[in-house]
């Protein structure tokens, strides 16, 4: 959880960021980035571009160069065009030479080749201490996010911790088949089959952790994350007394629950659809993905807006829009850096 002045702070993770502060900023992106990655680990994803920016700027020199033999020996070509000379036709060979290769490295540049190679992640993963600590943030991250939920269906501490280590491993394991997602180009229908998949065994084994009493519970709070996550931020900026601010941020979760259910209603999606975009692994296999959900998010609000005027102030009605602004930009950025870290890279 971070306000937008924490964001920036340089060295800090983003899960570090979480368990410093409660959310100031309304905020719901940095929250929740359930694939978080170190913001540390942006200067390996930095060397990988830098170096395949230099092979880049090397290939347009050599078509450059390429393209300027090309024109100069076409004047000469034209200069001598009436003359039939044993030259000429050494020149008229090279000329043609220079232009198979120019039009040969121009393709090569506008298909580039296909990331195959193991992401900017996967290459600090291999390293069993960082795969640990890797683990360790993101078993933290998913602590303070089902934080309540523990307390509301009274886990015994014994059971909260297995619920954390469950999504600890839950968050690594779709780490790599993200990777291998983006790797092969798998269309939406083969992402939802994959994560659809890893979505089951996780809900089998919080069953067979809390029961099938305990998985309804767990699955309630999850369904309803963003509406709870909005609520609880969101009453940080309220300007009434406490009592005031629970029943505030209380019909808040009532009208985001509401909009929520219509919009997933509404797209023809799953009433269990994450629509906290940075905790839905698919908007970090895909772009477009991940657009969708951010555009279902950012409705989802400006509905609650207009709704919201009923028990919120004109000055907190204000507010509640910048929270909009902020969630949707964040979640955004908090995507494409994961995406990054987590895409194939070139050998």
């Amino acid at each position: 959880m971070a306000s937008a002045a924490a964001t920036s702070a340089a060295g800090l993770t983003i899960l570090q960021i979480m368990s410093m502060t409660k959310v100031k900023a309304g905020i719901i992106s940095a929250l929740v980035v359930a694939a978080a990655i170190p913001l540390v680990m942006q200067h390996r994803a930095k060397t990988q571009l830098q170096e395949e920016n230099d092979a880049l700027r090397l290939q347009f020199g050599r078509i450059e160069q390429l393209t300027a033999e090309n024109e100069r020996l076409s004047n000469m070509l034209t200069r001598t065009a009436e003359v039939r000379s044993p030259d000429t036709n050494s020149q008229l060979r090279e000329l043609l030479k220079l232009r198979g290769e120019v039009g040969r490295l121009r393709q090569e540049n506008a298909t580039p080749a296909k990331p195959t190679g193991p992401s900017a992640l996967s290459g600090i993963t291999s390293n069993p201490e960082m795969f640990k600590t890797i683990r360790a943030q993101q078993k933290m991250a998913m602590t303070v996010v089902y934080k309540d939920f523990a307390k509301q269906a009274k886990l015994p501490e014994e059971q909260a911790e297995k619920l954390s280590e469950l999504h600890a491993d839950y968050v690594m394991e779709n780490v790599e088949h993200i990777t291998t997602l983006l790797r092969e180009g798998k269309t939406r229908e083969q992402m939802n089959a994959v994560f659809g998949e890893q979505e089951r065994a996780l809900l089998a084994k919080v069953q067979a952790l809390l029961g099938t009493e305990g998985l309804a519970q767990y699955q309630e709070y999850t369904r309803n994350l963003a509406s709870y996550l909005t609520a609880e931020q969101f009453k940080e900026m309220l300007t009434g007394d406490k009592e005031a601010k629970d029943q505030q941020a209380k019909q808040l979760f009532q009208v985001m629950q509401e909009e929520q259910q219509r919009a997933l209603e509404n797209a023809g999606l799953d009433p269990d659809f994450q629509t906290v975009p940075n905790m839905n692994f698919r908007n970090i296999a895909s772009e477009e993905e991940a657009e969708r959900n951010l555009k279902l998010l950012d409705g989802i609000y400006e509905n609650v807006t207009a709704r919201a005027s009923s028990f919120l102030t004109a000055e907190e009605i204000q507010k509640f829009a910048q929270f909009r602004t902020n969630a949707i930009n964040l979640n955004r950025m908090a995507v494409i850096l994961n995406r990054k870290m987590m895409a194939p890279g070139l050998k």
